[in-house]
Formats: C-alpha cells, sequence, structure tokens
C-alpha cells in the first residue's frame, strides 16, 4: 500500500509539473553527476541572474538538496517550495501537497508568469531515475559534472551507473547543448553520437573550456580560463582545486546564453557556497575545513589533494570517516583515497570502518603508523572532545570529511565550539 501511494504521489507530481512545463516552456539546465552538482547549479544560477542581457527574464533553481523525483516536480510547480524537515532531511507533507497542487492548478489554469531558465539538479540514485525526468522535462543545456564511484550501491555496476548518467546528455534537445567533463574516464565514450553539441570542460588537458595555472590562498581559489585563445583570470572566494570545474561549466553555460565571459569571469568572484562545502573557517590558533556535506571517493581525493596546495608551513590534519553507497566499490574507494592520504597529510584520524580502510592503505603507502589514529563512529561530544581535540596543535589546517550518514559535522562542530576566535 505504502508503495502505491509513493508511486501514485510520484506520477502526480510529475503530471502537474509537465502541465507547467508544456505551458510556459522554460529554457531549462539540467545538471547531473556523482559530485559537484550543487555547486554547479549555483555558480550557473549566479552567472545567468547577474547577467546584463538576461535581466527580466528570470532565472530559477532547485532550492537546497531537492533533486529527487518528489524534489524536483515540486520545484518546478513552486520555485520557491522548502519541503518539511524532518531531522536532517526533507519531507513532503500533506499540507505541501495540497499547497502545491493550488499553486500547479492556478498556473495551469490561469494567466501566470513564469520564469524563463529554469536550472535543475538532477540526483540519480538507482536505475531509472534520470530516465523518469527525461519523460517530462527536455533540457536545452545537459550537464554531466562526473561518474564516480557514488551510489554504486544502488547501481550494481560502473556500466548501468554510467548508462543511467548518460540519458541526460543523450536527451538534450537537437539544437541545444552538451557539457561534460574531460578528465572524467567516461566522457569520451559518453559523447558518441550525440545528437547534439558537445563542450568538455578540463584542468589537465586541452578543452573547449580548460583551467591552468590553479593556486590556492588565503582568499580562495584562483587561475586562468582558457577559451578559443580567451585568457580569463578568475578568482573566487571559495577552497578546493575541484571548484575550477564548477566555473568553467558555469562559463560554458554563460557562452551559450551569449554572457559576456569577461562578465561572467568577474561575477564568479562574488561565488559562495553552503556550510560543510569546502568551508574553510580560521578559528583560535587553528584552520578548520568543513567539508562534511557528503564524501565519495572522487570529491575525497579532491580535498585531500586541496588541502595539501594550503598552508604549506603548517601541518596537515585529515579526519575522515565512511563514504557510504558504493557497494562493490566499498573497499577499493576507500583504500584508493588511503593512497592520497599518504601524500597529502602529515596526520590523520580515521572514523568508523571505511575510515579504517583509510588508515591501513595511507600506512601501507607510507604514512607512518605513529602519525595517525582510529576510532568507531563517534556522535557524543563529551567523547569527540576527549578523543578528538587532543590531536589538534595550534596553527593546523584540520580537513573534516565523510558521508553525512556518518554524522562527520558534529565533530567539526565541537572543534569549532573549542577553538573559537
Amino acid at each position: 500500500m505504502k508503495k502505491l501511494l509513493k508511486n501514485w504521489l510520484k506520477n502526480y507530481l510529475k503530471w502537474l509539473a509537465a502541465k507547467i512545463l508544456n505551458k510556459y516552456q522554460p529554457r531549462i539546465i539540467a545538471i547531473t553527476g556523482s559530485t559537484g552538482k550543487t555547486t554547479t547549479k549555483e555558480a550557473i544560477f549566479l552567472v545567468l541572474s547577474k547577467a546584463s542581457n538576461l535581466r527580466g527574464k528570470g532565472v530559477i533553481k532547485t532550492t537546497g538538496n531537492l533533486n529527487t523525483e518528489f524534489g524536483i516536480p515540486a520545484s518546478i510547480i513552486d520555485p520557491d517550495f522548502v519541503g518539511t524537515p524532518v531531522g536532517d532531511k526533507v519531507r513532503l507533507s500533506f499540507r505541501d501537497l495540497i499547497k502545491l497542487t493550488n499553486q500547479a492548478f492556478n498556473l495551469i489554469t490561469k494567466s501566470g508568469s513564469y520564469p524563463e531558465i529554469l536550472i535543475l539538479e538532477l540526483g540519480a540514485d538507482k536505475l531509472g531515475d534520470i530516465a523518469h525526468f527525461m519523460t517530462f522535462i527536455h533540457p536545452e543545456v545537459g550537464i554531466l559534472t562526473n561518474i564516480g564511484d557514488v551510489h554504486l550501491e544502488f547501481f550494481g555496476t560502473k556500466a548501468s551507473l554510467v548508462e543511467e548518467k548518460r540519458k541526460l546528455v543523450t536527451s538534450v534537445v537537437p539544437t541545444g547543448l552538451a557539457i561534460l567533463n574531460k578528465d572524467d574516464e567516461f566522457s569520451n565514450l559518453i559523447i558518441r553520437n550525440l545528437a547534439t553539441k558537445a563542450v568538455m570542460v578540463s584542468t589537465k588537458v586541452d578543452a573547449d573550456y580548460r583551467a591552468t595555472n590553479i593556486g590556492l590562498s588565503g582568499s580562495g581559489i584562483r587561475f586562468d580560463a582558457m577559451h578559443n585563445g580567451e585568457l580569463l583570470p578568475i578568482t573566487m572566494p571559495v577552497y578546493g582545486k575541484q571548484f575550477a570545474y564548477t566555473a568553467l561549466i558555469a562559463l560554458a553555460v554563460a557562452d551559450y546564453f551569449k554572457v559576456p565571459l569577461s562578465e561572467a569571469s568577474q561575477t564568479l568572484a562574488q561565488l559562495e557556497f553552503s556550510a560543510g562545502r569546502f568551508e574553510k573557517t580560521d578559528l583560535n590558533n587553528l584552520t578548520l575545513i568543513d567539508d562534511t556535506y557528503n564524501a565519495n571517493p572522487t570529491s575525497m581525493i579532491s580535498a585531500l589533494e586541496s588541502l595539501a596546495s594550503l598552508g604549506l608551513s603548517k601541518r596537515k590534519v585529515a579526519i575522515l570517516g565512511d563514504m557510504r553507497e558504493l557497494g562493490s566499490a566499498y573497499e577499493k574507494g576507500h583504500r584508493d583515497v588511503g593512497l592520497i592520504v599518504a601524500k597529502s597529510v602529515d596526520f590523520l584520524i580515521s572514523i568508523g570502518s571505511g575510515g579504517e580502510l583509510i588508515r591501513q592503505s595511507a600506512v601501507q603507502a607510507g604514512l607512518p603508523a605513529n602519525q595517525t589514529v582510529g576510532f568507531g563512529e563517534i556522535n557524543d561530544k563529551t567523547q569527540i572532545r576527549s578523543a578528538i581535540l587532543p590531536y589538534l596543535r595550534d596553527n593546523d589546517i584540520v580537513l573534516v570529511k565523510g558521508s553525512r550518514a556518518v554524522h562527520l559535522d558534529k565533530i567539526a562542530g565541537v572543534i569549532k565550539e573549542n577553538f573559537t576566535l
């Protein structure tokens, strides 16, 4: 009964959203990928909403993490929809459903206004998710940030994951644009036989949009973006080399919408992200990097490489926990991260069983065992203070990262409480 009700609700919301899209025909930018979806959405929204040539057009985006089979149609119906918080998740209440129904019928039956550009972040946690979205969403721009090992627990194989993500770019309208990450090993495979134009971004090799001379400083990331021989210096008050991809994709979208790249690159200097996304905070005698929003091997490795580039004279400490939903890639994913840990940090604190795999791999790769310590999952503040804080020193740079399910945000919170200026 519960499953039947869920399927009815999913199809009901889809029907309402489809009616609205068919009536107002907004230009849709759809984003999926294993990492970087939300940050890419935010960067694109910033660049387009502030573009001088798009003023008055109306640009909206999905709110927060509403990228599910329920969140997407709800956001199409009501761009301001936030849902009902239940713990650390968002639920659709009966009151929400009534409100969405009224909003949808007003838009469908009356002559209302609707934004002209719609930016949608699409989650794909299992087979069929993207295919479901594509039954009522017809993207003009389709973006695939990358393909990692996240959610293999539900996909089974990497081939299934690749095929699912590929459905987005193959569903882009023929006159539209597909944007892919050339540094992802599957992009060249996915781009074959696409019916629409495709462009690539890269931080490593020649591409349509490439970042070079990437550097991190106390004020954020800086790099040079290259496109068709044009060099665009970009600085952003965010930390982490992975955000260069975010900026490049935003530039590619801006270019498609005829926003001058010089203007778009300057707008990116205003980019800010929500808490827990490589959030750098200078505390009393310690710098904390809170990257606890989520984790998978790709994002973990990017965070560690960025950590290694910060404060070259300071001790680097990584507090790393489990990465969930990796399925058959669970052990390999954690051990691969351990190899990077050995090259990136001076001291490792591991949390949970996955963290222990990281620690073992790091020691095998050359990190001295006496520069590591491992704990089971720790949720109590008193335990965190007694277990973690004694290993932290003045002038350390501390990265805290793990999947949301292991609640490393509590560790970051305790560090903030005890090292506040």
